[in-house]
This record gives C-alpha cells, structure tokens and sequence, in this order.
C-alpha cells in the first residue's frame, strides 16, 4: 500500500491531493479541500484502467463546485425546507442556496473547507483521516462540531470512508459524500445504460421543490422499482410525476437494513461492477438531471445524465421538519456512519 501527498495550486488556499495506492493498480484521489474525490483509477474486464469518477477539468473549479463533484456534505446533506429549524425551543435559520431551502450544507458547507491530514498505512490498508472543526453557528447551525473522515483503500478494492463528528450542543448532523460515477470511464458515455440495483421497497416523495413531503412511497408497480438489476434509463421519461418533478431521478431510497449489498451498479460492455455497502438509513440517487455548462477532466462541457450520484446518508429534512429527529445528534454524543465501495470485474452477457 502506498499514499502520496502532492500540493495544489488553488489562489490563497494551501491544498493537498492525496492518492492511496494498492497492489493491483487501484487508485483514489482526493482533495483536502472538502474531502473532494478527484479519481477512483479501476480495471475493466481487459485489465484497462480509468477514472470512473466525475472530475472538473481545473483545480481552480473546486473552489465554487457548484455540482458537489465528490465532496464531503455536512452538516446536513439534501434539503432543508424553507432553510429553517427549530431545536430545544430555538428557532435556527440557514441559507436559502436552493431556491427556498437550505442544500447541501449551506453557502460553504463542508464541502468548500479545508482539512487537516494524517496518514496511516497498514500491510494491505492504506487510509487517511480528514478533520475539521465547525465552529458555533457555522452556516447557521448551533454548537461546534468536531468533524472526522476516514478515507481508506485495501487490496480488495474496497474503497471505505467512515463518518465520525462529535458536538459540543445539541445539532443536526447528516454526512455523505457526493461523488457521481459513471463505470464506463467515459463522461462522454450516458449513465442511462449502466444496470442499478437498489434493495428497498420504498423511497420517499419530495415535493415541487425537492424537499420531501413526509410520505414513503412503495416501489412495487413504479419506475422506482431497482430490486432488481435493470437499466437506470428504463422507465426515466415513463411520465411518473415524481420523474417530472425531479427531471429524472433525484430521490432518496430507503434502504434494507440486513440486504448485502444495499446498492449494485454495473456496466456491462466495460465489466465493471460497484457493490455498495452502508450503515446509512438510505440513499439518493441523483442521475444527474442538470448541468452548468461546467468543464469536465478531458476539457469537455458536462452534458446531462452523464453520471449518477449515490448518496448514503439518513432521510433529508422535509415538510413540517419530516425526518429532523433521524438527524439530531446530541452534545457530547458521537455520529457514526460508514459506508464500502467494492470495485469488482464481471464477464456480463452482452446483447
């Protein structure tokens, strides 16, 4: 196992790439900045190595990022709606960066702050732990938190990071990562063709604003039904209204608690196969329905649904403060959540 640390270039800013290497050529990199996931180099089927993770084309474009390429989300990721909350009597509001709501963790969010390092290697495990501290009414949100990520890397291709934050006063807290993959190692290749699974019956409604509305729905009879491996792209303009709403899909799934894995992707004419395992209570999948115009690694305008985020976390706060309680951590109390990503290599029949 192997980590090398490199010093970027960004304007006022001191940065760290990253990389954690294993003995069969697997590589990830990241930032310090946000904890952002710049590459994950895997083999296809003939032993080819790319990047199968959505990567600005400029260092310098990390400091706006506006899609979240691969960051660190926190406080709280998804939407709160109509920024605001009320917690042991106070009434808390953030910013409005998502139309009437607070997304993502506010203007900054963790995603645009810079983390300390330490490294660790281990005979078959490489990792690094990311720390920041959130200061008292950071983005709005009460007490000071001290924030822990641990990236790792083994020579079974399974990429790890585990979540820890630790408050000083009671707050909210919902950590994910928002790194969009697309398995072919081309952005230029629809993300509609690669295979999903998804082990849930039920994935939450959200309204015209994309917040949810407090409501589980069934998959069962639905375009939202990957029980089972089938195309992403399958029933995407099926007219379903939470489809319209969304543009595609950009919803949180409500995970089975004892499945194994709790989400498949896989494209079959590379053979390359990602098998998510999570502690987390669900997963948005986001199919990336819009773009910016932003450029992507290769110089390329990042054109729609070129990729599809995965993101493990609890239930986003909704209508009415729905799901608040899944993310009230309490002060002096430990968040916890880890979440696995086992890259494999699959021989998949191609018709």
């Amino acid at each position: 196992m192997k980590i090398s640390v490199n010093k970027v270039n960004l304007e006022d800013q001191e940065v760290h790439e990253i990389t954690l290497m294993n003995k069969h050529g697997m590589e990830v990199s990241f930032l310090t900045l946000g904890g952002i996931i710049t590459k994950i180099l895997v083999p296809d089927i003939e032993g080819n190595f790319e990047n199968v993770v959505l990567s600005h084309a400029d260092y310098e474009d990390y400091r706006t990022n506006k899609g979240y390429f691969g960051a660190i989300i926190g406080r709280t990721s998804g939407r709160i709606k109509n920024a605001q909350f009320e917690l042991n009597g106070t009434k808390y509001s953030l910013a409005q960066n998502y139309g009437e709501n607070h997304g993502h963790g506010g203007l900054w969010g963790f995603s645009g702050r810079i983390f300390q390092f330490e490294c660790s290697t281990l005979d078959d495990n490489a990792s690094v732990k990311l720390k920041y501290v959130s200061s008292h009414l950071e983005e709005g949100y009460p007490g000071e938190v001290l924030v822990e990520v641990v990236y790792s890397l083994n020579d079974q291709n399974e990429f790890g990071i585990n979540y820890g934050a630790v408050p000083t006063a009671d707050t909210l807290i919902n950590l994910t990562n928002h790194t969009y993959f697309n398995l072919s190692g081309s952005f230029e290749e629809s993300i509609l063709y690669h295979e999903l699974m998804i082990k849930s019956e039920k994935f939450a409604e959200i309204d015209d604003t994309s917040a949810p509305t407090g409501k589980l729905l069934e998959v069962d009879g639905t375009p939202f039904d990957f029980r089972y491996m089938r195309e992403i792209g399958e029933e995407i303009k099926d007219g379903h209204p939470q489809l319209l709403i969304g543009n595609g899909y950009d919803h949180p799934f409500l995970l089975e608690r004892e499945a194994s894995p709790k989400v498949r992707l896989a494209h079959r004419f590379s053979g390359r196969v990602l098998e998510i395992e999570s502690t987390a209570e669900c997963v948005v999948v986001y199919t990336q329905n819009y773009t910016d115009n932003q450029r992507i690694k290769g110089g390329d305008v990042l054109e729609n649904r070129r990729s599809v985020a995965l993101e493990f976390q609890n239930l986003p706060i909704g209508k009415n403060e729905v799901n608040k309680e899944n993310s009230i951590i309490r002060g002096g109390e430990r968040y916890s959540a880890n979440t696995v990503y086992k890259f494999k290599v699959e021989q998949m029949n191609i018709q």
